[in-house]
């Protein structure tokens, strides 16, 4: 996937076992218990919960900061992170997560439809190799998986591998796998990003989203959350 695809979702911090812990709010005693928060907004058929909520609010300040200091080292996309950190902040970071959840529910959603889900055997495969990594992390990302131990010991170690990061894991997989197949089709670079950003917008508009809890959310709302979207993908790639 594209450098704005990747961080749309919070994936550049998220989508590794190391970082996808990483930065995270403690759960509440709700989650530490195993026990649902009350859910914020319904997406097609999921419910995402204030911890969710949360957590994704979390990962985007996460990044923000991440992109920050690649800008501040000179990194060699420092043009584009500097784009989008001043996208981020325009919208404002609930709104930034907001549309990060709807287009990952979204596309998760549209990813099973279409049979693209990941088996149990596949999920286990690469929850076994994450937790190996975690277990002994490259060099250079030691210092990330220490923070990263700190969420998983306030989630519960027990739930959060059996859990969360499965849960992750599949959302993640099945949208990579349809990412895939639709790749397959288109060789130029240009004509992948049109492509991807059609199955975007398809997979949005192809469900309801329904806010629960309008105070827990705000200042966010769905009209701005799509608007960012559509921002994003009119950024440079």
């Amino acid at each position: 996937m594209t450098r704005a695809t990747l961080l749309v979702a919070g994936v550049l911090v998220a989508a590794t076992l190391i970082l996808a812990a990483c930065g995270q709010q403690a759960p509440s005693e709700k989650a530490q218990a195993g026990e649902d928060t009350p859910g914020v907004v319904r997406i097609g058929q999921q419910v995402v919960t204030l911890d969710d909520f949360r957590e994704g609010v979390r990962i985007v300040e996460t990044n923000l900061e991440y992109m920050k200091g690649e800008i501040s080292k000179g990194s060699f996309d420092s043009s584009f992170l500097q784009e989008f950190v001043q996208l981020i902040e325009r919208t404002g970071i609930q709104t930034v997560a907001l549309g990060s959840l709807i287009q990952d529910r979204a596309l998760y959603e549209r990813a099973v439809a279409n049979g693209f889900s990941a088996t149990d055997q596949e999920v286990t495969t690469r929850l076994e190799r994450d937790r190996e990594l975690f277990r002994d992390p490259p060099i250079g990302a030691e210092t990330t998986a220490y923070q990263a131990t700190a969420y998983i010991k306030a989630a519960g170690e027990d739930r959060y591998w059996s859990e969360l990061y499965p849960a992750m894991l599949r959302r993640e997989m099945a949208i990579h796998n349809m990412w895939t197949a639709t790749m397959a089709d288109f060789a130029d670079q240009g004509s992948r990003e049109s492509a991807w950003a059609g199955v975007e917008r398809r997979a949005i508009h192809s469900v309801s989203i329904d806010v629960l809890n309008a105070d827990a959310i705000a200042p966010a709302t769905v009209p701005n959350a799509l608007a960012y979207l559509e921002k994003h993908r009119q950024l440079p790639q």
